[in-house]
Formats: structure tokens, C-alpha cells, sequence
């Protein structure tokens, strides 16, 4: 049984026991809604005791889960030996990365009282010049979605009753025609603030409200769906384009679609069919054969592996078997074509401090050698090294760890001085299953 957790606030599962109670003490039915939500709470419970019972979870894993421990890998956060104070080091960071500063608009205020030749008012006999202006920046603030209303002048045939209306300036019509209310930048906007910030539909609404121009959250929604009309295209392109890469880093993460209900599926390399109901955000990022990259995600009923499978099926057969880069779970491997596997060294890294509380020891030597690689890394960002070099460097300087490392693993896996199945057993796997190049 694989369900995930679900999320309740406290208000909420006060207001279901008060509910539950009333419905025991006067034997009343529940509503739908209440009964889903019982069932959900059973649904983790269940899965919490089988997690728990199969030795799938750490107590550091399961606090992550339920949100009582703040998530954070740092060797320094996980470590259970004493922390060293560290000098404060100033590096560059990548905030600026792909800024673009807007040019201020200038405004001339023009001294009029005193001119240029006229004699000093101050000390009575000297003669006043130009000399450097005097400047300040002023940023203002103004709601991002202003309204104008167009006035188009128009006269009539007092004979045969024919109209003739103004045209509208052609910086007008670039934004929409002249029936559209939402431009396309405010549509644009709306989406921006929606899928870049993270600005959900009712708080634009009430930001908009604020500040005096109305925009309903449906508005939002619908001026939304016209952007995505737009683009489809685009992204159909994009679809097309990122199935010939060279490159492919994938991974999931779980999302929420609150009217999504249990779906049967094709399970993967076979002709059966499974309920599926865990809902997940798979991102992709193709990598094509000119360096460019393409970024594609879609939120449904599903996992990374047949997101790329629907990518990969389109692929030319001319083409070199692409690497694809991801963590070790099956779920994230394709099945329509020959790839070469690149496992993430985060993930892997990832899995050793999960455990850390249980062999302290073992996973604070693994992690010192990570930070090696890590190290090296920061180096190359900060060198700003070719991908030619990068690969060059890690394959001179990282290689020989990630080696020890595997050998390591391999180590203690054929002594059986670490159990198989154990939470260091099953960090050690993914690290043996990968093959370094020369």
C-alpha cells in the first residue's frame, strides 16, 4: 500500500472530530466530504504503520514528512558532532543572473528663476553658469493593470445615415483588437503571477481590489486559458523539439489537484491495470545537441518515467541514445527506448542523511567526501569553466571519490557487515549501480 500523506489543518480535523462526534452521539450519516476525509486520515495512518513495519522510513524521514522537522541536508544541520565556527566567505551569487534593468524615464525640471549670465543674487558680482545637475531616482508604485478607455471619435451621413469611426493607433491594436478588453500583456501578466510568482488567482483579485481596478479570480482564470490557447503551439514545439536532446534531467514531486480522484492506469511493462491516485508535478529538462535548454513539466496522475516515455516516443531512430539524469526509484525510468543512466548525486547524498541518526559514523564519513565533489563544483561555477573543462575537471578531481565512495558501498554490501535491506543498505545500493567513465 503506497498512499501519501494527507494534509489537514488543525481547524479543519477539530471541526471533523466535533462532526464525527455529534454524527455517533444522534446516529447521523456523514456527508461525502467528511467520509473522504476519514478515509484519507485512515488511508495515512495505514501507510504510516506500513512504512514504519517495513523499515521504509527513518524517524528523521517520517518528522519531514509530517512537518515537524524543517527539511535541510547540510552536513552542518545533520551533523552530530560539534559544529566549527566558519569565517564568513564573500561569494558571488547568481541573484543579478539574467537581470535586465529597465532605463529610467529622465524628467527635466528646468531652473527658471535664475539663467545662465544673470549676476549671483547671493554674493552680488559673480555671474552664474551651467554646472553639473543636480539627480535623485524615484521609484513609484502603480497597479500593474491599468485601465484606459478608448474614445473613438466618429460622425454620421445625416443623408444616408453612414458611420465613420476614428482608427485606432496601432500601439493599441498590437496589445488586442478593438473588441478585447484584457490585452494580451495584462493576460500575459496575469499568467506571470500565476505560474512565476506563485500568485494565486483570489490574491491578484484582492491586490486588484486595493488598488481600484476589479479583476474577478474567474477573470483571471479565463484570460489565463486564452494564453495557454495562445502558446499551445509553442509548446507543442517545444514537445517536439526536446524529444531529439542529447540530455534529460527528470524528477517528480507532489502536487495536489483537489477534484482528482483515483484513476486506473497501464502499469509499465505490462498489460494490467492499477488504481492509481497520487497526483505529481513531473519536470523535465532537455538538454538539445546546441546547448539549449527546454524545460517541460505536467501535473497529473503520473510519474517523471512516463513523462519522458511520452517525450522519448517521438524520437528519431538516427539519433544517439540520450543520458538521462535522475534519482535511482523505477518509476524514472523510461521504457520506449535504449538510454544511458546517469544517477543524481544529490539524491544519492540525499538518502545517506536521512539515516544519519542511525549509523552516525558511516554516513559522516560518506558525507565528507560528498563535500568534496561539492567543493569542486562551486569551484567550477566560480571559474566559470566550459562544460569541455567542467567535465574534464570532475573527471581529474571527483571521479577518484565518487570511486572510493562505490567501493566503499560494495565493500560493506559483499562483507554483509551492512544489511541489504537496513537504511544504510539501501543508501549504499544506488551508489553501486553507478559506472564511471574514464
Amino acid at each position: 500500500m503506497s498512499k501519501p500523506f494527507t494534509e489537514i489543518d488543525g481547524q479543519e480535523l477539530e471541526a471533523l472530530i466535533a462532526r464525527v462526534a455529534e454524527a455517533k452521539e444522534n446516529n447521523l450519516a456523514l456527508s461525502a466530504q467528511d467520509s473522504q476525509l476519514l478515509l484519507d486520515a485512515l488511508l495515512t495512518l495505514a501507510s504510516m504503520q506500513d512504512r514504519l513495519t517495513d523499515h521504509n522510513v527513518t524517524i528523521h524521514k517520517l518528522r519531514k514528512l509530517l512537518g515537524i522537522e524543517k527539511s535541510s541536508e547540510k552536513q552542518t544541520d545533520v551533523s552530530q558532532k560539534t559544529k566549527k565556527p566558519r569565517t564568513k566567505k564573500h561569494t558571488c551569487t547568481s541573484a543579478d543572473e539574467g537581470f535586465t534593468p529597465v532605463k529610467p524615464t529622465v524628467v527635466i525640471h528646468p531652473l527658471t528663476d535664475i539663467k545662465k549670465g544673470e549676476g549671483c543674487p547671493e554674493c552680488l558680482t559673480g555671474k552664474i553658469y551651467k554646472t553639473e545637475p543636480g539627480s535623485f531616482l524615484r521609484i513609484t508604485g502603480q497597479s500593474p493593470f491599468t485601465p484606459e478607455q478608448h474614445v473613438m471619435e466618429r460622425n454620421r451621413c445625416n443623408t444616408c445615415g453612414a458611420y465613420f469611426t476614428a482608427p485606432l493607433p496601432q500601439d493599441v491594436l498590437q496589445d488586442g483588437s478593438g473588441t478585447q478588453k484584457y490585452g494580451y500583456s495584462a493576460r500575459s501578466l496575469m499568467a506571470i503571477y500565476k505560474y512565476f510568482a506563485g500568485l494565486p488567482f483570489y490574491r491578484q483579485s484582492s491586490i486588484q481590489k486595493l488598488l481600484g481596478v476589479k479583476l474577478t479570480a474567474s477573470t483571471g482564470f479565463d484570460q489565463v486559458e486564452q494564453v495557454c490557447d495562445a502558446i499551445y503551439p509553442v509548446y507543442q514545439h517545444l514537445f517536439s523539439l526536446a524529444a531529439d536532446a542529447v540530455h534529460y534531467a527528470i524528477d517528480d514531486t507532489t502536487h495536489r489537484i483537489l477534484d482528482a480522484k483515483p484513476i486506473e492506469k497501464k502499469m509499465r511493462n505490462s498489460d494490467k491495470t492499477q488504481l492509481r491516485s497520487g497526483v505529481y508535478t513531473s519536470g523535465v529538462i532537455a538538454t538539445t545537441k546546441h546547448n539549449q535548454h527546454i524545460v517541460l513539466f505536467e501535473t497529473n496522475i503520473g510519474h517523471a518515467g512516463e513523462f519522458i516515455d511520452s517525450i522519448l516516443q517521438n524520437r528519431s531512430q538516427s539519433s544517439a541514445p540520450p543520458i538521462i539524469m535522475s534519482d535511482a526509484l523505477a518509476s524514472n525510468r523510461p521504457t520506449v527506448t535504449t538510454t544511458m543512466t546517469s544517477l543524481c548525486n544529490s539524491h544519492a547524498r540525499r538518502q545517506f542523511v536521512d539515516v544519519i541518526n542511525h549509523f552516525p559514523e558511516e554516513v559522516e564519513h560518506i558525507l565528507i567526501r560528498y563535500g568534496e565533489i561539492w567543493i569542486h563544483d562551486h569551484h567550477i561555477a566560480e571559474q566559470q569553466l566550459s562544460l569541455a573543462k567542467r567535465l574534464e575537471y570532475h573527471q581529474a578531481h571527483s571521479l577518484p571519490v565518487m570511486a572510493e565512495i562505490k567501493l566503499w558501498g560494495e565493500t560493506h554490501l559483499v562483507d554483509e557487515t551492512v544489511e541489504a535491506n537496513s537504511g544504510l543498505g539501501k543508501a549504499i545500493i544506488p551508489i553501486t549501480l553507478i559506472n564511471h567513465p574514464n
